[in-house]
């Protein structure tokens, strides 16, 4: 198997190492417009580390050096069964490099994205055989996540979808699909959970910082303002347009609007500046945060057992993949039989009379049960 990875920042990288570790037989084609040469030898200085260390073979270490090409040059993707793109969220960019590889691989090599935001279609619209094309969506850091989504267009053949699937899974990861208004759910969810994190901050007068010490339970690993810290608040803030599901629209259209304000107030938009720039703009308050991880509990599970309901694929893998994707301390079925129907729903009908956010809308408890009972 030949294997095109086109861009080499953070999420590139990590891709490439996940393939370039697990995948012993395959070869690689890695485009990187920026530092081509040098983060070829960085590469073949690890493996003689590898080397030294014991953890190749000589025969191993012959095979992976000579296994890899990095090259600013598209044309050289020819012969890859597979490309996938992880350059920055920029529609131009994806569509003009897409264009470019179609043009460098033959006809039935599969074309995937690994946009967090971008519609999907859009990103295609221009390439043929379209048959070929869906998103294939990391999350990063890669090696530490256990799902990955595969957002199929209505296009997409189901021999491709197993073909990407299989891949994933030789990697060790959980394959999850998405299609339609679901593409990309998983960001979707998460975004849900970091505006509603937002306004849990506005609504109980707490810090960030207090609003996350307040659901270290929930979430032992990061809370969400943790997260949104890790993803950037430029990334977070983009506009939330291009995720479909009606009921989440005005959530995250609050939460965009807020992280939009203090890009305004000038937070960097890079990684790991946002909690750095609230400790400097707030202090803790004393707010009474008790309730506050019962109200997360109550929005997750919510939004979980909305999706499970209008979802046509494995539903046990999408309620795994939420817990996995948010980084939940138990189930969602756990935390359902931990805070109880009657203090969920009393918190999503106070949270949404308050509101009036789709996203806090419940359905009744017979639905809840079959779901997560």
């Amino acid at each position: 198997m030949k294997i095109g990875i086109v861009g080499y920042g953070k999420m590139g990288k990590d891709i490439f190492s996940l393939f370039f570790d697990k995948l012993p037989d395959a070869q690689f084609v890695v485009i990187d417009l920026f530092g081509a040469e040098e983060n070829r030898e960085a590469l073949l200085k690890n493996l003689g580390k590898s080397l030294k260390r014991k953890k190749l073979t000589e025969e191993q270490y012959e095979y992976k050096k000579g296994s890899f090409v990095f090259t600013d040059d598209i044309s050289t993707l020819s012969g890859c069964n597979i490309v996938i793109e992880a350059v920055f969220e920029n529609m131009a960019s994806k569509k003009e490099l897409f264009a470019k590889a179609a043009q460098a691989v033959s006809d039935d090599c599969l074309l995937l994205t690994n946009t967090s935001s971008l519609d999907i279609a859009s990103v295609f619209e221009d390439i043929p055989y379209k048959e070929r094309c869906f998103g294939m969506h990391f999350f990063y850091p890669v090696k530490l996540t256990g799902f990955v989504e595969l957002n199929v267009l209505p296009e997409t053949a189901q021999d491709n979808i197993e073909e990407a699937a299989q891949l994933i899974e030789s990697a060790g990861k959980k394959p999850i699909i998405f299609s339609g208004e679901y593409h990309i759910y998983l960001n979707q969810i998460l975004a849900c959970m970091i505006s509603h994190a937002i306004y849990l901050r506005e609504s109980l007068g707490a810090s960030a910082a207090e609003i996350d010490r307040s659901l270290a339970e929930l979430f032992p690993v990061a809370g969400p303002f943790e997260i949104l810290d890790s993803v950037s608040l430029g990334l977070m803030a983009e506009n939330p347009g291009n995720f479909q599901i009606e009921r989440n629209r005005k959530l995250l259209g609050y939460g965009c609007e807020k992280m939009q304000g203090w890009l305004a107030d000038g937070c960097p938009r890079e990684t790991l500046c946002f909690l750095d720039f609230m400790s400097e703009h707030e202090k803790d308050t004393g707010a009474d945060c008790s309730k506050a991880a019962l109200y997360m509990a109550a929005l997750i599970l919510n939004e979980t057992v909305n999706a499970v309901s209008g979802y046509s694929g494995n539903k046990t893998v999408l309620t795994e993949a939420v817990q996995d994707t948010l980084g939940l301390s138990e189930s969602p079925a756990a935390l359902y039989r931990k805070y109880g129907s009657e203090d969920i729903f009393a918190a999503l009908d106070k949270l949404h009379s308050e509101t009036g956010f789709g996203s806090y809308s419940h359905k009744d408890k017979g639905v809840w049960d079959s779901i997560l009972g």
